[in-house]
């Protein structure tokens, strides 16, 4: 069974990584934020592919910092929020009309809140600091 949730965990690590590339050109998909979900499942699965993907030169930093060290920086998290509240809150007001399916994405929203509010803020020189001196993968 281990076996099966590792490679399970690597087919989602790398459906997420394709999605963090396509948000690459599309500017409404979030790329750095696939890219970390990429990092929790390499992280649990395959550590040669989370070395590669912690050695991106862009993108690589950021995701060290918030899978080993729960920390991001005010810029991430600003910026997270607002693509997390912009477009929910026009899909509210636009698309969906019955209360009853408000609730669900209200629910996922207040959640994934105050999952970005509960990680450390840091700035990205501690950020890149840690990434090159850094070598080992914190436990």
């Amino acid at each position: 069974m281990k076996k099966f949730s590792k490679f399970l965990l690597i087919c989602i690590g790398t459906l997420f990584v394709i999605l963090g590339i396509i948000g690459i050109f599309v500017p409404v998909m979030p790329t750095t934020i696939f890219l970390m979900v990429a990092g929790l499942c390499y992280i649990n699965s395959s550590e040669h592919l989370y070395q590669t993907l912690i050695r991106m030169r862009y993108f690589g930093p950021i995701i060290k910092s918030y899978v080993e060290y729960r920390e991001v920086t005010k810029g991430f998290k600003i910026s997270s929020l607002l693509l997390l509240y912009i477009p929910s809150i026009i899909t509210q007001i636009y698309i969906v009309k019955t209360w009853v399916y408000r609730i669900i994405p209200l629910v996922l929203i207040i959640l994934l809140t105050w999952h970005i509010l509960s990680l450390k803020t840091v700035d990205k020189d501690t950020i890149t600091a840690r990434s090159e001196g850094d070598t080992e993968r914190k436990s």
